[in-house]
């Protein structure tokens, strides 16, 4: 998201300057997003000692966010989620302000976790004082803008995340006709948030001859380790694969052989990989919850594993290649181009009222 939004700016002929936590790797940007950022792009790193996701990081973001203020006209925050009083445009994943955190009055809290807990002055600031005019804010999704109304009051714009064009091929034919095994795979990181741990049940109540593979970037050591012990012990390692931390054309190279795309986590904000697998011709799969139900029809979606296999069973035994172009032509209104047209658009508006 980052790196599409700064690129478009860039392109468009805007001075931009990409705060991160770390010196951007223009190659390994290029393996892992398919794409190196603009050249013009000037990449910031602020020192900082403080391990990421910590209590200390969320308020360290916020006072790095207001320095880091100072060195710009426009500041476009798409990491916190949350509504700094000198930010002018956020792009909102999901908002940390949430009905699965906080309840909505005082004292809010409605989970014992330490950074829910040390939080609490910026969600009664968020909830009291917080002002939205003059700000524009941007959901990555109609479930996610429901979320932020319905907790800070706050109206957004939804513009879905960008799909990288190398997910999508001129000739959708190649895909369409090219030919392909019995394979769902899942594109997440290895992360205990994402319900990766159901897939060996899953792949236990299908067909045999039927085949899973897990990608994604290697977060959580432990997640890995776990996975690779119950695929063990359920007897599945001949069946069940895992691809840790692949380049971007490995992981086209499989999902162009899969049928299926399965999307494991419950109450998912968007699913951007999801749609890349959509664009490779998979029929996405994914739990009936979440901003998934505004691009995924309902036959599609399940509400246990036993219901996730038994859909893999049938979509499977009755794919075709019709269905991988559905998959692909649902998909393409998800394009970076478009992404970055509609982008542009609402930051001109933005800034030519901001002036």
């Amino acid at each position: 998201m980052a790196a599409s939004i700064a690129n478009t700016l860039a392109k468009n002929g805007h001075e931009v300057i990409l705060f991160t936590n770390e010196k951007i790797n223009q190659t390994e940007t290029k393996n892992f997003l398919g794409q190196r950022l603009h050249s013009s792009i000037k990449n910031i790193v602020p020192p900082s000692h403080i391990q990421p996701k910590t209590l200390l990081d969320f308020y360290a973001n916020f006072f790095r966010s207001f320095i880091l203020k100072l060195k710009t006209d426009i500041w476009v925050d798409v990491y916190s989620c949350c509504f700094f009083p000198w930010t002018n445009i956020s792009y909102i994943h999901y908002p940390f302000l949430n009905s699965d955190n906080y309840k909505q009055h005082f004292p809010y809290l409605k989970r014992p976790f330490v950074v829910q807990t040390g939080a609490l002055p910026y969600v009664f600031f968020e909830k009291n004082l917080f002002n939205s005019n003059g700000k524009l804010v941007i959901a990555n999704s109609i479930f996610t803008a429901d979320e932020i109304k319905k907790n800070s009051g706050t109206e957004s714009t939804v513009l879905y995340p960008p799909i990288n064009s190398c997910f999508f091929n001129d000739e959708q034919s190649k895909i369409t006709k090219k030919q392909k095994m019995n394979l769902v795979v899942t594109v997440s990181r290895f992360d205990p948030a994402k319900g990766l741990e159901v897939i060996p049940n899953i792949a236990l109540m299908t067909d045999d001859n039927i085949h899973f593979a897990i990608i994604g970037r290697l977060h959580h050591k432990k997640t890995l380790l776990s996975l690779q012990k119950i695929i063990k012990n359920y007897g599945l390692t001949n069946r069940v694969k895992l691809y840790p931390n692949i380049s971007r054309s490995e992981l086209k190279t499989i999902l162009e052989t899969a049928k299926i795309y399965l999307h494991t986590k419950i109450g998912e904000h968007f699913g951007i990989s999801i749609v890349e697998g959509m664009a490779m011709g998979c029929v996405p799969i994914v739990h009936a919850s979440g901003g998934t139900k505004e691009f995924v029809p309902n036959h599609l979606r399940y509400g246990s594993s036993y219901e996730a296999a038994k859909i893999i069973n049938r979509e499977i035994l009755k794919w075709s290649p019709q269905n991988a172009k559905e998959s692909i032509e649902a998909a393409e209104k998800f394009k970076e181009e478009n992404f970055a047209k509609n982008f542009i658009k609402l930051f001109n508006e933005y800034a030519k009222i901001k002036k």
